[in-house]
């Protein structure tokens, strides 16, 4: 092998080498992106969650608010702040 062809498949191996470093890269910032979607997905279902339990928690106050004024005017029994 002359020094000419063991110059090219040196710089041939070097640019193979580099496009397989680049590709790792690459897959590895695609790992990361998918476990930060994935992080992001958890987040916004607790957040949802969240909000059904705070929407019935209201429903639920509302309707015993609605039951002790009931019981406020048929017991005769005022109620303040109702």
């Amino acid at each position: 092998m002359s020094e000419d062809q063991f110059t090219k498949l040196f710089k041939y191996i070097e640019e193979f080498r580099s496009e397989v470093n680049e590709k790792f890269e690459q897959t590895a910032s695609q790992e990361s992106l998918d476990r930060l979607t994935n992080t992001i997905d958890s987040f916004v279902k607790r957040l949802d969650d969240s909000e059904i339990e705070q929407v019935s928690r209201d429903e639920q106050f509302k309707r015993l608010l609605n039951w002790a004024r009931q019981v406020s005017k048929k017991t005769g029994i005022p109620l303040r702040d109702l």
